[in-house]
């Protein structure tokens, strides 16, 4: 096994950048309008803001506070605490009614806790003042701010998973003749469908393609328990499982039946995607258990992988100093299948076309106003300012700030991305495939209903394990995951959890 980088080690390579480009952004954009409620505070504020420890999603509010504070006097200051610690830290402050965090930027996934809870409030009101939102946004990224007809969060990331390949090795023409002489099929350059993903992983697995003295992979992937692995099951299940949004009033439902919260996950849709999964892990992937995302990151952009699904945030870092593959890079969506299985008739529906169906894993940071702040206009005016288009161009471009293109215009200016040492052509294809997979007709929003992490990490992912060991058939794993989440519903109350997954899906 090749030696691991820490993810830290590239972060640090552009520590400086952020700060350069908020400079050199003053010097070439117009100045952001002053806050229009500030005038109305007649003493400065310290406004605080719960979140994760940096330089990741902490590190915009650093670099920008002290801007804002010049512009508006008040002071914004970060409560930084480990991911693990932000959702309880939040749901103390909201039991006890406690004042302490004025803004959160957090999970958009933990949005229905925070609604059920009743510590965020509604930003529509904000939002009727803003001329941008929602003509600048995405239509994906509408529906992730929205829920049970209200805005309550705002994304200023945005998170899904996608392919990322090496154009120069799978466009190479001996490769793909050797390739085509062992399988009998050329393939698509990037692999359309999960199976073509794996027969072409598999060509690539185990051997020197890059003739750089090493063996390479195929594929590099996400496999560790309680390190965010079953999210990077969802891309392998998801085109098997989703009925397409032609076929169904409602589209993106994966996980339960909205009529009754009845469990999705062992249906054979499912179970096919999950064998696909394990297929590629024994067949076409490095080996093992015990990665990361640190490490699906750092291997692709040392040159030891030929593809991988995950977010955006190796687009960046593709432009590393330690990178390998600048300017090598392509990004597609998550390839789809040609059949799917249909949940509401029971049965296997061949398709003429792929059914892709990209997931939006973790939906993306976002900012929140907490019911118990004091100065909720003066927040606004905070958020706003950084969700600028002068401010957001900056951070969706700075690797060290874990932010992925969100607004429409930030496929048009791509100043920051070249002061990142971009190529502009690169720049544009990175941003637009991230735009495409957030607007996809049968794009599905991470679930977002009180106790998701319970389904997920607690029940979901220690299944999802013993089937990639081998312990466990996908069939066998799943039917215990769907006993255990109806077990879950009933104990959480499943006439609520149906009313919140309707509110969620935008059910129709």
């Amino acid at each position: 096994m090749k030696r691991k980088i820490p993810i830290i080690l590239v972060a640090l390579v552009v520590v400086l950048s952020l700060i350069f480009l908020v400079a050199s952004g003053e010097k070439k954009e117009k100045a952001a309008e002053a806050p229009k409620t500030a005038e109305k505070q007649p003493e400065a504020l310290t406004l605080s803001v719960l979140t994760m420890t940096g330089p990741f999603i902490s590190g915009p509010i650093k670099a920008h506070a002290p801007e804002f504070k010049t512009m508006t006097g008040n002071t914004v200051e970060a409560i930084e605490v480990s991911f693990g610690d932000i959702f309880p830290k939040a749901k103390q402050a909201a039991m006890t009614k406690s004042d302490a965090f004025d803004m959160l930027l957090a999970a958009n996934i933990w949005m229905a806790d925070f609604v059920g809870l009743g510590y965020v409030i509604p930003l529509d009101d904000y939002l009727a003042g803003e001329g941008w939102y929602p003509s600048d946004v995405p239509e994906g990224i509408v529906k992730k701010n929205t829920f049970g007809g209200k805005t309550y969060g705002l994304i200023c990331d945005n998170d899904n998973q996608y392919l990322f390949y090496r154009k120069d090795i799978l466009g190479n023409p001996d490769y793909q003749a050797k390739f085509k002489k062992k399988f009998g099929y050329s393939y698509n350059v990037p692999p359309k469908t999960l199976e073509e993903l794996v027969d072409v992983a598999t060509f690539f697995n185990n051997w020197d393609w890059d003739n750089d003295g090493e063996v390479e992979y195929g594929f590099i992937t996400n496999t560790k328990r309680g390190a965010q692995a079953y999210w990077y099951s969802f891309s392998w299940t998801a085109p098997y499982a989703v009925i397409p949004s032609d076929k169904i009033s409602t589209p993106g439902i994966f996980f339960f039946n909205p009529e009754n919260m009845k469990p999705l996950v062992n249906n054979p849709g499912w179970v096919k995607g999950m064998e696909l999964y394990h297929k590629i892990l024994k067949n076409g992937s490095a080996p093992g258990l015990d990665w990361v995302r640190a490490d699906v990151i750092n291997e692709f952009v040392l040159g030891h992988a030929a593809m991988a699904i995950d977010w955006g945030d190796i687009g960046p870092h593709t432009y590393s100093d330690v990178s390998v593959v600048q300017g090598k890079t392509g990004y597609a969506l998550p390839p789809g299948s040609k059949e799917y299985w249909d949940w509401k008739q029971n049965k296997w529906v061949k398709t003429d076309k792929i059914n892709y169906a990209p997931v939006h894993c973790f939906n993306g940071w976002s900012w929140y106003i907490t019911s118990a702040t004091k100065h909720p206009d003066e927040c606004w005016d905070f958020i706003s300012f950084m969700m600028s288009e002068r401010i957001s161009s900056i951070d969706v471009a700075t690797p060290d700030s874990g932010f992925q293109p969100w607004r429409i215009s930030h496929s048009k200016n791509l100043d920051s991305w070249k002061a990142n040492r971009w190529d502009e052509a690169d720049a544009k294809a990175y941003i637009q495939n991230t735009l495409d997979v957030t607007d996809h007709p049968n794009s599905v929003i991470d679930l977002r209903v009180p106790g998701a992490s319970d389904y997920f990490e607690g029940i979901y992912e220690p299944y999802l394990t013993t089937v990639l060991s081998g312990e466990n058939t996908a069939k066998g794993a799943l039917d215990k995951v769907a006993k255990e989440w109806d077990a879950l519903t009933d104990r959480l109350g499943r006439d609520k959890q149906v009313e919140f997954y309707q509110w969620h899906l935008n059910y129709r």
